[in-house]
Formats: structure tokens, sequence, C-alpha cells
């Protein structure tokens, strides 16, 4: 009995933290997580046309970029898919994220759209 109540303490200690999942009708939105709690935004993206989403800039004080999986359906040329984006809470505060939609060997120019959120981070 004792090894079990151990078991489900460290199970507990262990159990993910929330995710919060934003999608392109959220631009401009701000949310509040709590720290260590996570933030994935899911963007459509054609990469077949060179527009890729990218990260433009984060508060990096107060938010950490975790990582980026896209997803394209297979046997499939030309088709579009998404990119999601994954962030975490790292300090108590609010910080921005951007994202953008650009060609980037062609640089800031030709960038078609920007997608932003800020995170209200709390203890």
């Amino acid at each position: 009995m004792y090894s079990a109540s151990v078991v489900l303490y460290v199970h507990a200690e262990k159990a993910p933290k929330a995710m919060l999942s934003l999608a392109d009708t959220d631009n401009n939105r701000t949310v509040d997580v709590r720290l260590g709690d996570t933030v994935q935004v899911t963007l459509r993206e054609n990469a077949t046309t060179g527009y890729r989403w990218a990260i433009d800039r984060y508060d990096e004080e107060f938010i950490e970029f975790l990582k980026s999986e896209p997803h394209y359906a297979q046997n499939t040329i030309g088709a579009g898919g998404t990119v999601a984006f994954t962030f975490q809470g790292r300090k108590a505060g609010t910080g921005e994220v951007v994202l953008k939609n650009w060609r980037h060997w062609e640089g800031d120019s030709s960038v078609a759209s920007r997608f932003r959120f800020r995170l209200n981070v709390q203890p």
C-alpha cells in the first residue's frame, strides 16, 4: 500500500500541464495561462507556394518556444496542410508572440500575413 501511494504521488508530479489551442481565428487574442502551461498555435499553410509560417519574434523572458511541427497529407502533391507552433509560459508576466507567413529567401518584403497573440503568464 505504501509503494502504491508513492507511485501515485510520483505520477501526479509528472502529470502534463494544460495545453491551450489557438487557430487563425484567434489572431490578436490575449490568453491567460499558468506558469508551465503550453499554447499550441495551428495555422494553415501550403509550402509548395513557398510561403511558410515562421517565428517573427517572441518575448523570451516570459515565453519559451518548444517546437514546430508541419502536418501535410501524404501522396498529395501541391496540397496544403498545417503547421503547429508550441510555446510554454516561462516566467510570470505578459509577452507577445508574432508569427509571419513568408518566403524566407525573399526577406521581409514577402510577408503575406502575421499572426499575433499575447500571453499573460500567471504563477
